[in-house]
């Protein structure tokens, strides 16, 4: 076992799917990472076992590694030092190391603080979480409830988006008026991250860790003409590219049924009241 701190991450190449979703203890098939978790599973501090990431999904390549949480009573994680809570096993006799196992050890309240979290991380891996044991009862609906997008605010989180993606471009251009290339491109950058967050909260769906970002957008379906607008402000991030991703998100928005981007000048000055700080702090993130 090696804690996190004491060895880096090895680069796992990018390969096609070829695995299919682990639904149980017993499809891990790393000796040495599923006779952890078991090994911490007959612990009677060990809550609960969480699946995530890649091999709950299916998207694993042959030799990727398993991401697991395992919930521990309070007790049991305040005595662990801060470089315990995060365990990364690798295979044995490999050149170079080999990831296997990512565990990290959780308490309920985790799940309560990531339950009020604006940020996507702390929902994205519970959509397609497995439950591998249960001891509370109360695992599966925990991964529910941190899936579940926030659909009641989607249009106010959406429009703050998109005045995110519509202030980085207005700044991009007069940045280039101004001959700040630096400053530009920055701001490019920026529009064209709003407009990928945009994008999810326009699916009701939390962002994923940007890794994934084509093998999600592919799931989700999404469509050709978006797909190519985005990629190309990522991918060559300009006035134009970004400029043309403002006006289609902006088209996006107005079929959705939300008017307020027809008078954005409005939109913006409106953000400034104290009623709408809370939710402008909620979506700022990027």
């Amino acid at each position: 076992m090696v804690r996190a701190e004491d060895e880096p991450l090895s680069i796992v190449p990018t390969a096609p799917p070829q695995t299919k979703a682990v639904r149980s203890l017993e499809e891990i098939h790393e000796p040495a990472a599923r006779a952890f978790l078991e090994e911490e599973l007959g612990r009677p501090d060990t809550l609960g076992l969480i699946l995530c990431g890649s091999r709950a999904i299916g998207w694993a390549a042959p030799d990727g590694d398993y991401d697991a949480f395992v919930l521990v009573t309070p007790e049991r994680f305040r005595s662990l030092d801060i470089a315990d809570t995060m365990v990364h096993l690798y295979a044995d006799g490999e050149t170079p190391k080999r990831l296997i196992g990512d565990f990290t050890y959780y308490t309920e309240s985790a799940f309560e603080e990531a339950l009020a979290s604006p940020l996507d991380i702390d929902h994205w891996p519970y959509i397609d979480a497995v439950v591998l044991a249960d001891k509370t009862g109360r695992l599966e609906d925990w991964c529910r409830r941190l899936a579940a997008f926030p659909e009641d605010t989607w249009k106010e989180r959406a429009m703050n988006r998109y005045l995110q993606l519509a202030v980085a471009a207005s700044s991009a251009t007069i940045d280039d008026v101004r001959g700040f290339d630096v400053d530009r491109q920055l701001n490019l950058f920026r529009a064209a991250l709003a407009g990928v967050h945009l994008w999810f909260t326009m699916r009701k769906r939390w962002a994923p860790t940007f890794k994934w970002w084509t093998r999600e957008i592919e799931r989700l379906g999404i469509r050709p003409d978006t797909r190519a607008v985005l990629e190309g402000a990522i991918l060559n991030p300009s006035i134009d590219t970004v400029t043309h991703l403002r006006e289609h998100m902006k088209l996006e928005l107005r079929h959705a049924g939300i008017s307020d981007v027809d008078d954005l000048l409005r939109a913006f000055f409106a953000t400034f009241l104290p009623e709408r700080r809370e939710a402008v702090y909620r979506d700022s993130y990027l």
